[in-house]
């Protein structure tokens, strides 16, 4: 029975281990997506090594057991302990705090805040302004 199939599909110009030109398509599309999450995840690792080094440890401690791994997982605590040092967490830790404080506080507090903030920045460019305008061109 199978003979058979071969013999029409030869008949029919097919060869039936030949890949079809959707197959092509699939792959291709499957190839450019895994190189899009490549793509994404070195960035995020990128940015988790630069601005928040101490989250790239937590991320790194969630790998599997292995040489490779805890060698990654080493190079990662060692790396925040540089960052610790030199005081480059602090922008990080600042935002967490800051972001942390935005969520304990209600609508009405935030918007409060929200305001507070926007005449702050007029008041920064009428300043601003006004200093250039004093300065004769």
């Amino acid at each position: 029975m199978l003979d058979l199939l071969r013999e029409i599909e030869r008949e029919l110009g097919g060869h039936p281990d030949e890949v079809s030109e959707a197959e092509r398509v699939d792959a291709a599309a499957t190839c450019r997506a895994v190189g899009r999450v490549l793509r994404a995840l070195a960035v995020v690792a990128a940015l988790l090594f630069v601005f928040s080094s101490e989250r790239l440890v937590t991320w790194v401690n969630g790998f599997e057991v292995g040489p490779v791994q805890d060698s990654v997982v080493a190079a990662s605590a060692a790396w925040n302990a540089l960052m610790d040092e030199g005081g480059m967490t602090m922008p990080a830790e600042a935002v967490r705090a800051e972001v942390s404080e935005l969520r304990g506080m209600s609508w009405p507090e935030v918007r409060v805040r929200l305001e507070n903030e926007k005449a702050r920045g007029r008041e920064g460019a009428r300043l601003l302004r006004g200093a250039l305008s004093d300065n004769p061109g």
